[in-house]
């Protein structure tokens, strides 16, 4: 097992032992609970069936933590047989093709061009393709890991419900969604690291952290 592994885990303990009454946002939907791991077997299976290899950090976790349970938002899905088969729906290529954005996407005029009852083009699937579901941060937000493509390991906001677009979870997006307080004080050296994605292990670690410190601060 990885330092970086057994770091998450001991911090999950703490926030689970310091988090009683479940202060921290999403804890009553999750109650500090981890689902059973996966076995080296199970992940191989679902790799070949979808024809990907699941992110170094992700597949650690899956054999190590846990597969979904306690995390960020309302919880970690982790591999959800009910998320699979929606996805399924889309094909089982979904997942295996290359994830195609590089940067912030949210093009609103394409909520205009739509036919009759034909959906809008803004929500178009093939936009998250090669992305799975991973959390929820409630009013349609969803926190999804890139599996291909140039930001593969990385972990992109779909916002597309409240209109916002789809964009990378940064360092500030974080901030905000893991309810930081300093937000406004968050000053980053470069125009680049805003921009920059965190990876499922950042992601993750940064949401124990500031978890841990706003219980610690509510004392």
């Amino acid at each position: 097992m990885s330092d970086r592994i057994q770091d998450l885990k001991n911090k999950l303990i703490r926030l689970t032992s310091l988090d009683k009454s479940f202060e921290v946002f999403g804890s009553e939907s999750h109650q500090y609970r981890l689902n059973p791991c996966l076995s080296e077997a199970e992940v191989n299976e679902l790799e070949a069936k979808y024809k990907v290899t699941l992110p170094k950090e992700f597949r650690d976790f899956l054999l190590n933590v846990g597969n979904g349970g306690v995390g960020p938002g309302y919880g970690l899905i982790g591999i959800d047989s009910v998320e699979l088969s929606k996805m399924e729906i889309l094909g089982l290529d979904f997942l295996s093709l290359p994830f195609c954005l590089n940067e912030e996407w949210n093009n609103l005029d394409l909520l205009q061009t739509n036919n009759g009852d034909a959906p809008n083009a803004y929500y178009d699937p093939k936009l998250v393709q090669g992305s799975l579901l991973v959390a929820e941060y409630g009013c349609g937000i969803e926190a999804r890991l890139v599996i291909t493509g140039e930001q593969a390991g990385k972990i992109w906001i779909d916002d597309r419900v409240g209109e916002g677009g789809i964009y990378p979870l940064t360092c500030h997006c974080a901030a905000f969604f893991h309810d930081d307080p300093d937000i406004e004080d968050n000053l980053y050296e470069s125009v680049e690291e805003v921009k920059e994605a965190l990876t499922f292990y950042e992601w993750y670690d940064n949401w124990l952290n500031r978890s841990i410190s706003q219980v610690v601060q509510l004392g």
